[in-house]
């Protein structure tokens, strides 16, 4: 039953649709990697979460429009973060405090609105989780980032060792 909700899941994400990864400092994400990254987020997801089928149905939608929601103020976030990496790298260029104080306030008022919206959203989805699921969520969400980023940020040559190599200090 469960192979049976998560393929099912993974088939209605993927016909979701994706956005374009935006440029930054590392460039384009590759789509279709970006589309495996979000399945395995989901499917792994359900599986923590121990979702039933009704409840995917009812999560998986409002998951997708919170993330619609901020992904406005995370584009705008990346765009300002481009903005003072060419101000930086411009020889030319001698930052003020003001301009620190600009951009740290552009920044964090960007930030601000994301924590509210995530706030909402974990709140809001206590009319289809339990409370147990949605402790399960935060924790997941957590995780999952903090993997994704030690993931990218490890050496090539660190991808390529069997997993039980990697976890040894």
């Amino acid at each position: 039953m469960k192979k049976i909700l998560g393929l099912t899941l993974i088939i209605v994400f993927l016909c979701m649709g994706f956005t374009n990864a935006q440029e930054d400092f590392m460039g384009p994400m590759d789509p279709e990697r970006r589309e495996q990254m979000e399945a395995l987020r989901i499917w792994k997801m359900t599986e923590y979460l121990d979702l039933t089928t009704e409840q995917a149905a009812q999560f998986f939608p409002r998951l997708r429009e919170f993330r619609e929601s901020i992904r406005d103020d995370q584009d705008r976030q990346r765009k300002i973060m481009i903005e003072i990496h060419k101000l930086v790298k411009d020889q030319d260029y001698k930052s003020s405090r003001s301009d620190v104080k600009k951009y740290a306030k552009q920044l964090s008022e960007l930030e601000k609105n994301i924590i509210t919206k995530k706030e909402a959203f974990i709140l809001d989805i206590g009319d289809v989780l339990a409370a147990d699921q949605q402790m399960k969520y935060i924790i997941f969400e957590n995780r999952f980032r903090n993997r994704l980023m030690k993931t990218i940020c490890q050496p090539e040559e660190e991808h390529k060792k069997p997993m039980k190599e990697r976890r040894k200090p």
